[in-house]
């Protein structure tokens, strides 16, 4: 059996952020999905919700299109929902961890869904 700290120094966070991933303070993003699944032997699809799924390589694109399929620059776009023009470049390019938060994906899903977009397919 694995301590919080054991499991933690084998994918390369503390043993807090394990006991926040259980706790569901934390999302699970996919890179940590793969090292956790890898650590416990289970399918790292297991750990993620479409939440965390939609943060996997590739969301930019679908920010981007969802943006255009309303025909919007980012700075309307962002405007619309209430977020920076800043933050909405940011996710289209995909800039470090700065992903959507959990209400921002919710809008976008919304918005999406509005136009007959699925944005959780692969």
């Amino acid at each position: 059996m694995l301590t919080h700290h054991q499991l933690g120094g084998m994918i390369g966070v503390s043993g807090g952020g394990i006991i926040n991933y259980e706790k569901g303070l934390n999302p699970i993003y996919f890179e940590d999905a793969v090292k956790l699944g890898f650590a416990l032997q289970i399918d790292p699809d297991e750990l993620m919700d479409d939440y965390t799924r939609f943060c996997m390589h590739g969301y930019g694109v679908k920010i981007r299109e969802i943006r255009r399929i309303y025909g919007l620059s980012q700075a309307d776009f962002a405007k619309k929902n209430g977020w920076s023009r800043a933050t909405v470049s940011v996710w289209e390019k995909e800039i470090g961890n700065h992903h959507p938060s959990r209400e921002a994906y919710q809008r976008l899903k919304l918005l999406a869904e509005e136009k007959g977009v699925r944005i959780n397919d692969t």
